[in-house]
């Protein structure tokens, strides 16, 4: 998995942004902030980069279960586990990845094949059949729709095979994407074809692709790596269940 420092202001600013606040922790490992402008479902995340380093971010009523902690010493599984012992549990977290300035620059002297093409209104059909034949697992976890704002799919003898969608992340300059490729189909390189032709679209219109996946998402970190994307972070918020005990 490449692991090359990401340079783009977007991305930087974008995560920077996420995390700020008053610092109620910084070692050498972790730095801990506190934010009471969180939204509900945001008011625990974490950030683990790949160089070690961790960002954690808090409000203020979470903030109360670290009252007996010594943050001088805190780290980031001291951190996790003080939630757990509150019964205050992380959603799981999600591979962030971008793509390195070398491999956008060969994004944009991409060849589009003839099979791949923007889908519109005009494909429902299409879509709709494709649909039909991805699992619910596919469906619910790559999150491609007919309506976002940018939509590619490969042919195969006028059958779509491939879909790949993304939208603009939170309003701003990120894209996120998702891309299914029916089982049957799988193995010709669909997927990676896809994700590097809506990339190039994006990249044209000044935004900077986005991909997560779980980290258990085998299929997905093999596409990850096939396409060059470089890790950013490991992202992770709190889970819906533990909102409702705080």
């Amino acid at each position: 998995m490449h692991t090359t420092k990401i340079t783009s202001p977007i991305v930087l600013e974008y995560w920077q942004d996420q995390f700020q606040g008053e610092v109620l922790c910084d070692t050498s490992s972790f730095t801990l902030f506190l934010n009471d402008e969180l939204e509900e479902d945001t008011q625990i995340m974490t950030l683990e980069f790949p160089t070690g380093k961790s960002w954690g971010i808090i409000n203020s009523k979470v903030s109360q279960h670290f009252k007996n902690s010594n943050l001088h010493t805190l780290d980031f599984e001291k951190f996790v586990d003080i939630l757990k012992n509150k019964d205050i549990f992380l959603y799981g977290a999600d591979y962030i990845f971008y793509f390195p300035e070398e491999e956008k620059n060969n994004l944009f002297n991409l060849t589009i094949s003839e099979n791949t093409r923007p889908l519109t209104e005009h494909d429902a059909e299409h879509f709709s059949t494709f649909e039909s034949l991805s699992t619910e697992e596919d469906l619910d976890g790559a999150f491609v729709e007919l309506d976002h704002w940018k939509v590619y799919g490969i042919f195969e003898n006028h059958q779509l095979v491939t879909a790949t969608s993304m939208y603009p992340w939170e309003d701003t300059k990120l894209s996120d994407i998702g891309v299914i490729t029916l089982d049957k189909f799988r193995g010709k390189g669909y997927a990676k074809q896809a994700v590097q032709v809506i990339s190039k679209a994006a990249l044209e219109d000044g935004y900077e692709p986005q991909y997560r996946c779980q980290l258990d998402n085998t299929a997905s970190v093999a596409l990850a790596k096939r396409l060059n994307l470089s890790l950013f972070a490991k992202w992770n918020f709190i889970s819906p269940e533990s909102i409702e005990k705080l």
